[in-house]
């Protein structure tokens, strides 16, 4: 860049107005970021209770079948 566009720039305060730009485009950038992890983390989270519930569901229905095998001996031997 020749000196004239560099002081025109500089008389503009265009450099000062390009370094926050940058700074603020890092800023976005982290700030995208951390979300993305964090989203991340929430969802896995999310998957681990899903798995907690469909492990409860599971042992409630295994519970179930033994309660109504149980049931059924007893109504069977009754006769």
């Amino acid at each position: 860049m020749t000196d004239d566009k560099k002081s025109k720039i500089e008389t503009l305060g265009l450099d000062e107005a390009l370094e926050d730009l940058k700074f603020l485009a890092k800023k976005v950038s982290d700030i995208s970021k951390d979300l993305a992890e964090r989203a991340s983390e929430q969802a896995e989270g999310a998957t681990e209770k899903i798995g907690d519930v469909v492990e409860a569901t599971g042992e409630a229905l295994i519970s179930a079948g033994e309660t109504i095998k149980s049931t059924k001996k007893i109504f069977n031997n009754e006769d």
